[in-house]
């Protein structure tokens, strides 16, 4: 009878020991599958600042009532660093945005460069700041409505002196 008691003792100890050690492992997964929902959960939401988005486009067709988000950082990062306008209309060469708590107008007849700090600005002003143009209006085509980065605009003075701006439509 000893010898069935010992036996029965030795089985349920180790029975216990591989069961508390079998335990511990499910704790390391249920985390990692927490913090990848975190992680896809930051791709959308109310909170800007909490939102990761990948910015590839240096041009982008507009209408009204779009909500555009921009950046200076690299294309293809991954970031929650980028500003936001809204496109109040969008119609034959010009664009009227609120940006920055101000509105702005880009058109074919007027101001079609967007500096930096937000100020409106005609081609001699982009072609003596090229690398402060934010972005502007698409030129050398009727009606547009396609907001580009300076590198794009049709003057090489300023396309070769302005640095990019990517686009996203929120």
């Amino acid at each position: 009878m000893k010898k069935n008691f010992f036996k029965w003792a030795v089985l349920f100890t180790a029975l216990a020991t591989a069961l508390s050690f079998s335990s511990c492992g499910d704790d390391d997964d249920d985390d990692n599958n927490q913090n990848q929902q975190n992680t896809e959960n930051n791709e959308g939401g109310d909170d800007a600042s909490d939102d990761f988005f990948q910015f590839t486009e240096n041009s982008i067709s507009v209408k009204e009532g779009d909500v555009i988000l921009y950046t200076k950082e690299a294309k293809g990062t991954l970031t929650n660093i980028y500003e936001e306008f809204t496109v109040v209309s969008a119609t034959d060469g010009k664009v009227v945005i609120n940006i920055n708590g101000a509105q702005k107008t880009l058109s074919d007849a007027g101001a079609s460069y967007l500096s930096e700090d937000f100020q409106e600005w005609k081609t001699a002003d982009a072609k003596a700041n090229p690398s402060k143009v934010l972005f502007c209006l698409k030129g050398n085509q009727t009606g547009s409505t396609v907001i580009i980065d300076g590198t794009l605009a049709s003057n090489s003075e300023i396309s070769s002196g302005a640095t990019p701006t990517y686009f996203k439509k929120k």
